[in-house]
């Protein structure tokens, strides 16, 4: 779109739906590792915006996660810092994204303290660069499930 054409659609009111109509829908292939675990999350203090206690994350060996909670279901991909058999270990997330955070991204860097079996969490949003702090306790379990599209919400 030319700048001309973008300050006339601006000024007829009209840039949302000149964006939406040359935005393109495409696919991308992303190869789904080996499952590894799940985490169970237990939120004790919640981000307002996403007030969901429980949570699980399903993990795959190459990267790539699955988050299902009473309102949230997208994938992402993570990175562990240490192992995870550790007594503390830390675990980045990107999500990918998705309707869950207004069609955009959100990054989420977890603490797990294997010995009290706590975690300590910051997010950032494109739309919330300021989420509080995060806290509650998991659990861990093997994650059986080799298809991720077959995960969806279950109350623990």
């Amino acid at each position: 779109m030319s700048v001309r054409n973008t300050l006339f659609g601006a000024a007829l009111g009209l840039s949302a739906v000149v964006q939406a109509s040359e935005e393109k829908a495409f696919r991308i292939d992303v190869p789904v590792g080996k499952p590894t675990m799940v985490h169970q999350l237990t939120y004790q203090v919640m981000y307002s915006e996403k007030p969901f206690e429980l949570a699980t994350i399903y993990y795959f060996d190459n990267g790539l996660y699955k988050i299902v909670s009473p309102g949230e279901d997208h994938y992402g991909v993570y990175l562990v810092e240490g192992a995870t058999t550790d007594p503390v270990y830390r675990i980045s997330y990107l999500s990918l994204p998705s309707a869950d955070w207004g069609d955009n991204v959100a990054k989420h860097d977890l603490t797990f303290d294997n010995q009290r079996k706590v975690f300590q969490q910051q997010a950032i949003t494109h739309a919330d660069q300021s989420i509080p702090p995060q806290h509650g306790t998991f659990t861990e379990a093997a994650n059986t499930i080799a298809d991720p599209a077959q995960i969806t919400w279950q109350q623990p």
